[in-house]
């Protein structure tokens, strides 16, 4: 029988953002979930940052890629308040669950989902890195 555990915050103990480390993926903590199913569940229960995230996961494509303004997700997410998603987006961009490209153009970390198999995470992984850190050397 497993033992139910907490579940992890993102923040540290001096209150400040963890980042989203798409080295601790392996088999071990891998889950098989069905968005079209899950996501509408859980934005049963969402605050408005939640529905945010929620909205990104959903609207990624095969490439963890998300195109949509601020207006596409007040729109969608049903949020009144321009701020709201922008501290939220802020917050996911801290935190590396997303890194913006460009105005409208997002990134979603596959350490948070990915549709493919493990080549596929490594592939985009580093496509994440370099997107993320464009100064950071790179090694071929």
């Amino acid at each position: 029988m497993k033992i139910p555990r907490e579940i992890p915050s993102m923040r540290r103990t001096d209150n400040s953002l963890k980042e989203v480390m798409t080295n601790l993926c392996n088999q071990k903590n891998f889950r098989r979930v069905f968005l079209n199913q899950t996501i509408p569940v859980l934005s049963l229960f969402a605050n408005q940052p939640t529905m945010v995230l929620l909205y990104f996961i959903y609207n990624a494509d095969t490439n963890n890629m998300i195109y949509c303004t601020y207006e596409d997700i007040m729109q969608d997410c049903s949020i009144g308040n321009k701020r709201t998603v922008a501290n939220t987006l802020k917050t996911l961009q801290e935190t590396r669950a997303i890194v913006k490209i460009s105005k409208s153009h997002y990134m979603l970390n596959p350490a948070l989902m990915l549709q493919g198999n493990n080549e596929k995470f490594g592939l985009l992984a580093l496509s994440l890195i370099h997107i993320s850190e464009p100064t950071r050397p790179r090694l071929i």
